[in-house]
């Protein structure tokens, strides 16, 4: 807010909330479990720190993280799909003579 400017900085795993006392519970109540922060300006107003820490979580949320991907649905190129139409040409024409006996069936 106005007068504080609040970063959120992702961390590895397993480092916890690295925060001021006030940011970090408003952080463990988001659920947020590893983060680097940084704070600047005025700090001491704890309600503009607050408001800070919330906007931020809130800017947060606007990512796109891999979690919240949807399922994709991959195709088989066309070479991998016909890959014993492409061997060699006599391979080809024994496969076309099986399914030609095949298909006679």
């Amino acid at each position: 807010c106005g007068s504080v400017r609040f970063r959120l900085i992702p961390a590895p795993r397993g480092t916890g909330i690295v925060a001021a006392r006030v940011p970090k519970k408003v952080l463990q109540m988001a659920g947020i479990k590893d983060v680097y922060t940084s704070a600047r300006g005025s700090t001491r107003t704890l309600g503009n720190f607050v408001k800070a820490t919330y906007n931020a979580i809130l800017h947060s949320y606007a990512y796109l993280t891999p979690d919240l991907w949807g399922a994709n649905n991959f195709t088989s190129s066309p070479y991998q799909e016909y890959t014993d139409y492409l061997k060699e040409p006599q391979d080809r024409d024994k496969l076309a003579a099986k399914t030609a006996a095949a298909n006679a069936e």
